[in-house]
């Protein structure tokens, strides 16, 4: 090689080396904001309130929001659940948000876990409102004295009002629950097994909430997607851990501080992130557990480690796998006695 190729090459490798360090030092400097951001975000985002544990008020900060519960509840059976059952003593209460126009996954939970177990337990549905259909909403509230309607357009971005203001009904109606659950119309859930974690996580006095706990999760920014976020709503990149929302497990203590601390945290239409947010400001815990799935997966990873399955949008689906569970259930409860 002549003199001029060597240097040529010499300074092709130079550029080469100053690119990526220059490349390195971009993502080494993006690394460094986006720590600091959800270093901000913890501190800024999650403000801390002092609770009057005596008068039940929030101390250090003013409401900015008003949840006005007068209007808010076309149908509220508060009175009228515990004719049939025994509301002075349940170990468990399963709160499900439910499309309004899912008759057939209310039904089928009615059949499957949400009415047949050996528990203590209720099931109410928290539902929305749509134009036309209040015939056929009254017809099933009348029948099954287990819906509670809320007076707001029944779609995605209202998602979060259901648990708010069942939120705020649960802290004012009279029953009595160990622990409550909070899940969604396409999940199956095992009631004993929902029952046995509780007993084992949760005592009366804690501040908790248990399940599928997630550390990091991106605001959305993509206007297209159902879970976007203006960073006029929220300015941050990233949310604080929160448990998913489709199923969390819970008790009264805890719903009450939530009840009272959803004022003072302005609402995300993101559900399961915005409880996480108002539950680091009143310094409630988490606890993961895989059980609790994010995603659906199969019976034999349900049965062995699961107590929480989504992906039930086919409700003949949810009957048959029920079946299944209890199948295999009764199976093996035969082979222990048989060991015996």
């Amino acid at each position: 090689m002549t003199r001029l190729q060597n240097e040529q090459l010499f300074q092709m490798f130079l550029f080469c080396m100053l690119w990526i360090c220059y490349v390195n030092m971009l993502f080494q400097m993006k690394h460094i904001q986006d720590h600091k951001h959800i270093k901000k975000l913890s501190i800024l985002s999650v403000e801390k309130l002092v609770f009057d544990t005596n008068h039940r008020k929030i101390l250090n900060k003013k409401p900015v929001n008003n949840f006005k519960d007068k209007d808010i509840f076309i149908i509220n059976p508060s009175e009228l659940l515990c004719e049939n059952v025994k509301c002075d003593s349940l170990q468990v209460l399963f709160i499900v948000k439910s499309y309004v126009l899912n008759f057939g996954h209310r039904e089928a939970i009615r059949r499957t876990w949400g009415g047949m177990t050996k528990l203590r337990s209720k099931t109410v549905f928290i539902i929305g409102y749509l134009d036309g259909i209040d015939y056929f909403v009254d017809f099933e509230s009348e029948k099954y004295k287990d819906i509670v309607q809320l007076n707001m357009i029944d779609h995605y971005q209202n998602v979060v009002f259901k648990t708010i203001y069942a939120l705020i009904w649960l802290s004012r109606i009279n029953i009595t629950s160990t622990f409550i659950h909070f899940v969604d119309d396409d999940r199956l859930i095992d009631p004993l097994n929902i029952y046995n974690i509780a007993t084992r996580t949760i005592n009366s006095a804690d501040l908790i909430l248990v399940g599928y706990l997630l550390n990091k999760s991106e605001t959305v920014r993509d206007k297209s997607s159902k879970t976007y976020v203006s960073r006029e709503d929220y300015p941050y990149e990233g949310y604080p851990p929160y448990i998913i929302g489709g199923t969390i497990l819970t008790n009264e203590k805890t719903v009450g501080m939530l009840a009272v601390a959803v004022e003072f945290t302005k609402v995300i239409q993101i559900e399961d992130a915005y409880i996480g947010m108002v539950a680091h400001s009143v310094n409630i815990s988490f606890k993961h557990h895989a059980g609790f799935f994010p995603y659906k997966q199969n019976m034999t990873s349900f049965i062995r480690n699961g107590v929480s399955s989504p992906g039930y949008e086919n409700t003949n689906m949810l009957i048959r796998d029920w079946r299944l569970l209890q199948s295999k259930l009764r199976r093996m409860q035969l082979r222990k006695k048989d060991k015996k």
